[in-house]
């Protein structure tokens, strides 16, 4: 572990991962495809759990794609979306990689700074 200042990049890219996360809608749309990992959802099964219109979930989907927090395949007339996890663990180990000091005792599951319970 370093105490090197983030790069720059690397904070701009969490940054627009975690304002795509602060919009309540797309927040909603990434928890539901949590749920439904790894095979995720088409637009056609989300448009009835977010409730949103065909155009506004899109928009939503293509943003959390752009930042790369979902990924996209196509499967014969319909395209399916998926949580991209890999990106959330790497937001997450950024978000955390100083946490505590670097003491290793402080970093165990028990600890709250560490997402344990206190």
């Amino acid at each position: 572990m370093t105490d090197a200042v983030p790069d720059t990049t690397r904070l701009q890219e969490a940054s627009a991962q975690l304002a795509a996360l602060a919009e309540p809608a797309r927040l909603s749309i990434y928890r539901h495809l949590v749920r439904h990992a790894p095979d995720g959802l088409c637009v056609g099964e989300l448009i009835p759990e977010i409730g949103l219109s065909q155009p506004t979930l899109s928009f939503h989907l293509k943003t959390l794609r752009q930042v790369g927090l979902v990924t996209r395949r196509k499967s014969g007339r319909h395209v399916f979306y998926a949580p991209e996890f890999r990106a959330m663990h790497e937001l997450m180990r950024f978000l955390t990689e100083h946490c505590c000091a670097g003491d290793a005792d402080l970093q165990q599951p028990n600890n709250p700074c560490a997402g344990g319970v206190a």
